[in-house]
């Protein structure tokens, strides 16, 4: 697989010793339909538990966490508490690989805040864990930018079409 192979070399160019990764949800993992925005913002029950896994990446991230030495943190966002029981009740049912520990559902009432919100607790866990350095795996370039912005070197941006073969 095109992606594992990349993240070994990575690994082995870089020596690192330390590795987080952080894979964004929705439009990652979990499909996202475009104009569903509405429902998430109205609190529409099931609008997070009904979402359809996308077995080609959740496939590429299982593979990876057995291949290869990291810790993989679920790095997603939400407008209602509701919301994060429905995410991890997802989690739990089509990528329970996340252990519970390692899922970081960020709340924000604006689409614009959550972005520094997933970065800052990215930041957050890079110093409690020690990484060299850590994946962000997204498919909304501004949050790649963003985290390339902020941790420079750090970070390894990945758009979620990296993982497909």
């Amino acid at each position: 697989m095109f992606f594992i192979d990349e993240m070994k070399k990575i690994i082995r160019e870089k020596d690192i010793q330390n590795l987080g990764i952080f894979v964004d949800m929705d439009g990652v993992i979990a499909d996202y339909r475009f104009g569903e925005g509405k429902n998430i913002l109205n609190n529409v029950s099931g609008v997070y538990r009904d979402k359809r896994p996308i077995g080609a990446t959740i496939e590429v991230l299982k593979e990876l966490n057995r291949e290869i030495k990291c810790r993989m943190h679920i790095l997603s966002s939400c407008y209602h508490s509701e919301q994060i029981k429905e995410k991890n009740d997802w989690l739990n049912e089509y990528a329970s690989f996340f252990e519970l520990e390692n899922r970081i559902i960020v709340m924000s009432n604006t689409f614009e805040n959550r972005k520094k919100l997933k970065i800052d607790r990215m930041i957050e866990m890079m110093q409690k864990f020690n990484y060299d350095y850590v994946v962000l795996i997204d498919d909304t370039h501004d949050i790649l930018f963003l985290a390339i912005e902020t941790l420079h070197e750090k970070v390894i941006p990945f758009h979620v079409i990296t993982l497909l073969d």
